[in-house]
């Protein structure tokens, strides 16, 4: 079977019901809308299960846990109350970071307990590789649901990066989103930033902070987010 086929399986007989039956008020497996499944790729459907494989996520009322996650990830996102049923439909972003934790584990060795969903608050970050004592971030990802997303995120990265902080946040909601994540990196000074989208689209970039507190990004392989052997990181 196919990994979009399983993962479909699997969320149609337990993770849907599950979550529909924590939220009776309003929320009914026929609002779900099926064809929202398509936008997954077999890539993204395989990483999300491997996460299950790896025994790295617990699933609890259709909500999932990773080991130092601050808060749980949904993969539905509701439609607006009023509608019977309420529509349901599939949340990309939380499957691709679910997934993306399995990457780190499976791919670039990362141990399973140094590995969390979303940062500190006011949680900049959807993914996180920690030191070993928890104390440093030296992975952040950041997940889009498409590649244009992730190649906007990258340019205003790089663009108010490379400046002192401003006095107001970016009138523009996806430029003050990016500059939100720009603090973020100015708070924990991560090694790597991770930008990630659909299909394991994007790039990872050393952070190089400058003298001045600002911060320039270099493009890496993904090789270079392997934890090395015997490491202390």
């Amino acid at each position: 079977m196919k990994s979009r086929d399983h993962f479909a399986k699997r969320l149609k007989s337990e993770w849907l019901p599950a979550f529909c039956e924590a939220r009776p008020d309003d929320i009914i497996s026929q609002g779900f809308d099926v064809e929202t499944i398509d936008s997954l790729s077999e890539k993204d459907a395989f990483w999300f299960l491997r996460a299950f494989d790896l025994g790295l996520i617990e699933e609890s009322k259709g909500t999932f846990l990773l080991p130092q996650s601050k808060v749980k990830e949904q993969i539905f996102w509701e439609g607006p109350r009023g509608a019977s049923p309420r529509k349901i439909t599939l949340w990309l972003e939380p499957v691709i970071t679910i997934g993306a934790s399995a990457r780190l584990v499976d791919e670039f060795g990362w141990p399973q307990g140094q590995i969390g969903a979303q940062s500190e608050y006011p949680w900049p970050f959807d993914l996180v590789a920690y030191s070993s004592d928890q104390s440093q971030e030296i992975i952040a990802c950041e997940v889009k649901k498409s590649e244009r997303e992730v190649d906007k995120l990258v340019q205003n990265l790089k663009k108010f990066g490379e400046i002192p902080p401003l006095f107001e946040e970016p009138v523009s909601q996806v430029e003050r989103n990016s500059y939100r994540k720009v603090v973020g990196i100015r708070k924990s000074w991560p090694k790597f930033f991770w930008a990630l989208g659909p299909c394991g689209y994007g790039g990872v970039f050393a952070i190089e902070r400058t003298k001045t507190g600002t911060f320039n990004m270099k493009q890496e392989s993904e090789r270079s987010m392997e934890m090395p052997v015997n490491s202390q990181t």
